[in-house]
């Protein structure tokens, strides 16, 4: 009798353990902030509070509900530049998952110098084909262009930078980078 017993425990643990959901590496996490995150303040290791925006399936099952708490951590942050963020952990049904994701990189807000200067310079570099075109043809144009965005890089250049800012609310993308059993 104890035999069978013992026999009937080892399955029932064996089906349990191999119906521990696991949300594979890779897997997308969508948050929401609740704290805002204050370029000026932040340092490396710091912690806000967030949700899950979307809610997280592995095939039909559930894993994470969309609004279940979860934390970010500041990893780098390079002042005025750039600030890198992590999800830290989930916490589903009372229970804190530890995760492990891709960094969340966020720039300054309207302050990327390179997309200014890419836009500046595809403005300034159409505006100079076309002075170019007039005055000179197809070579003046081409030289119009050259010269326009080089203006264009130049003036972004020298743009002024702003503070990084994570508002409140503010949607971020992580991606697993090892899976979390939600057991």
């Amino acid at each position: 009798m104890k035999t069978k017993l013992i026999t009937a425990m080892t399955m029932l643990a064996a089906s349990m353990a191999a119906q521990v959901l696991t949300i594979p590496a890779g897997t997308q996490i969508t948050v929401r902030t609740i704290d805002a995150i204050d370029g000026k303040t932040a340092k490396g290791g710091a912690r806000y509070r967030a949700s899950i925006d979307d809610p997280v399936a592995v095939g039909s099952q559930m894993a994470i509900p969309r609004g279940s708490n979860c934390t970010l951590e500041v990893v780098d942050i390079e002042q005025g530049k750039e600030l890198a963020l992590r999800l830290r952990d989930v916490t589903v049904n009372g229970k804190v998952y530890s995760t492990s994701t891709e960094y969340a990189n966020v720039d300054a807000k309207g302050t990327s110098k390179s997309k200014k200067a890419v836009r500046r310079g595809v403005g300034l570099g159409a505006v100079g084909a076309g002075i170019g075109a007039l005055a000179g043809g197809g070579s003046g144009a081409a030289i119009g262009a050259v010269v326009g965005g080089g203006v264009g890089a130049i003036s972004a250049a020298g743009a002024k930078g702003k503070q990084i800012n994570v508002p409140s609310e503010s949607r971020l993308i992580f991606a697993l980078k090892a899976p979390v059993p939600m057991n």
